[in-house]
């Protein structure tokens, strides 16, 4: 039994490196991917906790990355309704053709409590540079540390297909005290966290508005973007088709990509107004 205590954790040691270098490996393949995406066609599928509530949506998205371009027609809950913001014009205003009474066509600032009250993200944070721009954060934070929060588990199925199931595990997960430095709101606090800002908003009820903040305030900010991250990457392309992620309360938002076209050769009139196709 003496000698065989040592080969015991010998194995289990190499297994757990195994499962280490596995994790990595799909992880950076993951990263590359979505650097790779200049622009794409999908439709996204999601669930959102927002104040309790689940809400559910469901869009067919045309994006293009740099510059940003972004054209949005909603299957749910407005069946119909269609946005479009283009980066650097309008104002960054996004274009609304809402297909419903009063039928008046609007531009909308992104960040507008109005247009955000039953929305965890804006529709800068549509697609797959958000998420790769909060893990490239990540990794620049933790450096390879941030590896030792990663598994790669049995594979998992959703709607039909079979992904790898890379897991993000943050045990430590919690809210901590952060003061509000001058010119602050809880948007721009959560761009330098790397988290969300809907998700500090929640945690701070006191305040209405992402910019109610002064300077000084104390504030509870989450130290990750949640306790755990289950992204379901595809075994072909890499990219994480499917990404949950989990706060200290359970499924804080759920998001299914499918029908993905990786960069498609756009015409100026996919990004445009003027398109007839659209009912701006």
């Amino acid at each position: 039994m003496r000698n065989f205590l040592p080969l015991l954790f010998l194995f289990c040691s190499s297994k757990s490196f195994s499962q280490l270098t596995q994790s990595k490996e799909v992880f950076d393949k993951m990263m590359a991917a979505m650097k790779g995406v200049k622009s794409c066609s999908f439709v996204i599928d999601m669930e959102e906790k927002v104040r309790g509530e689940t809400k559910h949506y469901e869009y067919i998205v045309k994006q293009n990355t740099s510059p940003y371009k972004i054209y949005l027609y909603s299957i749910k809950p407005n069946p119909g309704t269609e946005a479009l913001l283009i980066e650097g014009e309008n104002n960054n205003k996004v274009y609304v053709n809402p297909n419903r009474f009063p039928f008046i066509n609007m531009s909308l600032n992104p960040y507008n409590p109005l247009v955000r009250k039953t929305h965890q993200y804006t529709i800068w944070e549509m697609g797959f540079n958000y998420i790769h721009s909060v893990l490239d954060g990540y990794l620049k934070k933790y450096e390879n540390s941030f590896y030792g929060f990663l598994s790669l588990e049995q594979d998992t199925v959703s709607k039909g297909k079979t992904y790898y199931k890379l897991v993000i595990n943050k045990n430590d997960f919690r809210f901590d005290d952060y003061k509000v430095s001058a010119g602050e709101t809880m948007t721009t606090i959560a761009e330098k966290l790397l988290v969300n800002d809907f998700m500090i908003l929640e945690a701070n009820p006191k305040y209405k508005n992402y910019d109610d903040v002064k300077t000084g305030d104390v504030i509870r900010v989450p130290n990750f973007y949640g306790k755990k991250i289950i992204l379901g990457v595809d075994k072909t392309t890499f990219l994480p088709m499917v990404q949950n992620i989990y706060d200290h309360k359970g499924l804080y938002s759920r998001i299914d990509f499918s029908s993905v076209v990786l960069n498609p050769n756009f015409t100026p009139m996919d990004f445009s107004k003027e398109n007839k196709k659209y009912g701006f």
